[in-house]
């Protein structure tokens, strides 16, 4: 009864955006305006911030709309917002451009008009676990009722990856033509490597937090477990004792848990000084800067600090469940850029032994960045615009000879 139910639900919801859509068509296409929408956050951050702010330096005479709101929990706010959903499709029916980061149910309902471009700036970096179409055989896959009513992801006119070894995952992935696809980066990954942003950041974070200066500073930030925002959990053990204990009080703990996580470690008044919840840092490239080491797990947050050249400490210990349930697009031994512990205790002696390879760092970005120079949004956004794309980069022993 309570899948009947459901089914219903979605059904209704899939029926009257299809509604607003034809409704709307009677609207022209406004060719000047630009539309934002996500349901990840609230505010214009990430890839959404570099290429509006692109966008607007080259004064281009664009409206914008931002449809920034994250998916409620609640029963009433879930009935808001489907009418958010079918304001986003009206404005889905009558933009030039309507730009997301994510999966986003009203680009899947109609056909798009002729002159409107959905353009894809998928949120993570690289190519890691399994989405979209890849895991139909999987129970993270959305279910035979819903796939039959809206073909999900196929729907886009551009979509950017961070390199050529994205392409075939995210083609699969999305059940479309790999010729859409285009490796130009991801445009959040710019600040990262802007030196002259990062010693602002620096000052910035210092100042807020003195005591930093000196510390060697660890960044722990998992993704999360379960099938989605709404069952999304983390229960890894983390021993702040121990990691006092065996480490001192040179080194910092930042906690950075994934956004759908509901519970988080507590960390008990006597730790505060050395380890911080940064969860509500609302920028993750800041701390990844700062951080000496990232600890994290199948997060994607991997390739955005392989970028940086700082080893990284995968720590999982339920490997075999993950692969079952979600699996991976590389076979994870042998993709991942360091070393695989089990336990919380593993990490800290890992941090303790300081036995890292950079190379094995270095070649892993360079696998999955085609560029890194930071200029990823104005390449983007020249395709977008225009359609041109940018000359190859130049391969590291051809750097050499110039």
């Amino acid at each position: 009864m309570k899948q009947k139910l459901r089914l219903i639900q979605r059904r209704t919801v899939h029926y009257l955006l299809v509604v607003t859509y034809w409704i709307s068509k009677f609207f022209p296409v406004q060719t000047k305006k630009v539309v934002f929408a996500t349901y990840r956050s609230d505010k214009l951050v990430d890839n959404f911030r570099a290429v509006y702010d692109e966008l607007e330096s080259r004064e281009l005479g664009f409206q914008y709309v931002f449809l920034l709101k994250r998916f409620p929990q609640n029963l009433i706010g879930q009935i808001k917002y489907v009418f958010h959903m079918m304001r986003a499709t009206y404005e889905l029916a009558t933009a030039r451009y309507f730009i997301i980061d994510d999966y986003y149910y009203p680009v899947y309902v109609s056909k798009l008009r002729k002159g409107t471009e959905v353009i894809q700036l998928w949120h993570a970096c690289g190519a890691f676990k399994k989405f979209g179409y890849s895991v139909l055989d999987k129970s993270y896959s959305p279910d035979d009722d819903y796939l039959k009513m809206v073909a999900i992801h196929r729907n886009y006119s551009k979509v950017y990856v961070s390199g050529e070894a994205c392409i075939g995952p995210f083609a699969e992935a999305f059940g479309m033509d790999s010729t859409r696809i285009h490796p130009l980066g991801v445009p959040r990954t710019d600040q990262l490597l802007n030196r002259e942003r990062q010693v602002q950041i620096e000052h910035k974070l210092y100042d807020r937090y003195p005591e930093w200066r000196s510390k060697k500073l660890i960044l722990l930030a998992p993704t999360f477990r379960g099938n989605g925002q709404t069952t999304a959990h983390y229960d890894q053990e983390l021993d702040f004792q121990q990691f006092r204990e065996q480490l001192g009080p040179d080194h910092i703990l930042l906690l950075r848990m994934h956004p759908f996580v509901l519970n988080r470690p507590v960390v008990p008044a006597e730790f505060s000084n050395q380890i911080i919840d940064m969860t509500d840092y609302p920028d993750i490239n800041d701390l990844m800067q700062v951080a000496d080491i990232l600890v994290t797990d199948y997060s994607s947050v991997i390739f955005e600090f392989a970028l940086l050249k700082k080893p990284i400490i995968l720590l999982v210990n339920d490997l075999n469940a993950y692969r079952e349930e979600r699996d991976f697009y590389f076979p994870y031994e042998s993709f991942v850029p360091g070393p695989i512990v089990s336990s919380f205790n593993d990490v800290i002696s890992w941090i303790k032994a300081g036995q890292f390879e950079p190379e094995q760092i270095e070649d892993f970005a360079a696998r999955f960045f085609t560029y890194q120079d930071g200029l990823a949004t104005k390449r983007i956004v020249n395709h977008i615009l225009t359609g041109a794309l940018p000359d190859a980069p130049m391969r590291p022993e051809e750097r050499k000879t110039v």
